[in-house]
């Protein structure tokens, strides 16, 4: 198992904070059924986990293989249905790159860890502490 990510509720407040090691966050219900609009959902979380690997992930690759990638941005859209939660990822990639690289650096952003996680089945088990 990796460290742990802790997640504790604020007293009069809807938003929880997280964490890890050192790292802090928080999250917060949708405004739409409650929430204060101040910091992002869980589902949110969710994408941005995915986003945030591809981005790293692409720019490791380039840096080892030498590639003039400049920045690197991904775009995360969600369509959650009753039986498929599908994730449409838009990847835009600038600098001095040839198709090749491109080519390259798609199929990368394909191998992410987090995009491996999500397309395995899961299972959660939950207790009382």
């Amino acid at each position: 198992m990796t460290d742990p990510v802790l997640a504790h509720s604020l007293q009069g407040s809807t938003a929880v904070e997280l964490g890890a090691g050192t790292a802090r966050w928080r999250a917060d219900l949708d405004p739409d059924v409650g929430g204060a609009g101040d910091d992002p959902t869980p589902h949110q979380l969710l994408d941005s986990a995915l986003a945030a690997c591809t981005v790293l992930t692409m720019q490791l690759y380039a840096r080892r293989k030498q590639y003039p990638l400049a920045t690197a941005e991904v775009r995360i859209e969600r369509d959650e249905g009753p039986e498929v939660y599908r994730m449409r990822r838009l990847v835009t990639v600038e600098g001095a790159l040839d198709d090749r690289q491109r080519a390259d650096l798609l199929r990368v952003a394909n191998a992410c860890p987090i995009h491996k996680a999500l397309g395995k089945r899961f299972e959660i088990e939950t207790t009382l502490a």
